[in-house]
């Protein structure tokens, strides 16, 4: 099965995910919970949490990306990793193949968004601007990765709506999935500094991550529907398989996410409002992201598998 290939699509998609939410996170959630706050301690302090998970998402991403060529080039190759380099068969991947042009036009957009959070942002204005970019080219990052898996295979206008549904289906998962650690660092951060100002912000950034969080989970389920039909068609309730059966895994991990989301927002959200319960939901609302996070690591590593196996063998 290519176990190396397989680690390397792992990383590649996790790190992605990862550098998509915690982007967007920062644009759309901490941002705008925070901009009363600006230059607060809890302030600076996530600004730089959030940048390092980036940076270290971004670096993974480039090199698990590498590693995936790599392998890619060893098994069209059937050769050994020094042989591939040497003889120039990734040179080949890269220049003469589909994954090829689809992985340059991924290191092209990586480079430009680089660029773009190194520059400086003289005011807020054009910070924001600057941000919202950066979301657009993380987000075209992540729904790249379609054209590396099973929908690139499907022809026609079956191909198309194939392609659009994966690529939005990988984009709510950043969203969502990629957004929970910095989630559980804000909420852990202002239970630290115990005060209500803290309080207020963490009750605002978990409002609208919840708003975030059900628009992706609503996008995961529309384009995980076409996905399942566009791939298994009348088979999509058969359990014959090993990729059916790897799905369903899929499947109901991703509902044990959605139900601990509906318990963070129906139950433990309210309580951020209430000064004698907020510590104690802040807390359970920090576990809850860590636990969801964890499931969507199993998810990913399912995903890395299913893209190695034929859906009708």
């Amino acid at each position: 099965m290519n176990e190396p290939l397989i680690i390397a699509r792992a990383l590649h998609l996790a790190s992605t995910l990862l550098l998509v939410g915690t982007i967007i996170f920062r644009c759309f959630v901490a941002g705008p919970a925070l901009l009363a706050k600006a230059g607060s301690d809890l302030a600076d302090d996530l600004a730089v949490r959030l940048m390092r998970i980036v940076w270290a998402a971004f670096a993974v991403a480039m090199l698990s990306g590498a590693a995936w060529l790599v392998f890619v080039a060893v098994e069209i190759g059937g050769s050994s990793v020094a042989d591939a380099v040497s003889q120039g068969v990734v040179w080949t991947v890269l220049t003469q193949t589909a994954f090829g042009d689809a992985w340059m036009l991924r290191l092209e957009a990586a480079l430009l968004l680089a660029v773009l959070l190194l520059l400086p942002k003289p005011n807020p204005g054009l910070a924001f601007a600057t941000d919202i970019i950066c979301a657009l080219l993380a987000a075209a990052l992540a729904a790249s990765l379609a054209w590396a898996g099973h929908a690139a295979a499907t022809e026609g206008l079956d191909g198309t709506v194939h392609l659009a549904s994966d690529a939005l289906h990988l984009v709510a998962a950043g969203a969502w999935l990629g957004a929970l650690w910095p989630l559980s660092i804000l909420l852990g951060r202002a239970r630290e500094a115990g005060d209500p100002a803290s309080a207020a912000i963490a009750y605002q950034a978990t409002r609208r991550f919840s708003i975030l969080g059900m628009s992706s989970v609503a996008a995961i389920l529309a384009s995980g529907v076409v996905n399942t039909y566009e791939i298994l068609g009348v088979e999509v309730f058969s359990l014959r398989t090993e990729y059916n059966r790897l799905l369903l895994a899929k499947i109901g991990l991703f509902g044990a996410m959605a139900a601990i989301a509906a318990v963070n927002r129906q139950r433990l959200t309210p309580r951020l409002s209430d000064e004698r319960d907020r510590t104690r939901a802040m807390q359970q609302l920090r576990l809850n992201s860590l636990t969801e996070a964890g499931l969507g690591l199993l998810i990913l590593a399912i995903v890395a598998v299913l893209g190695r196996i034929p859906p009708h063998d």
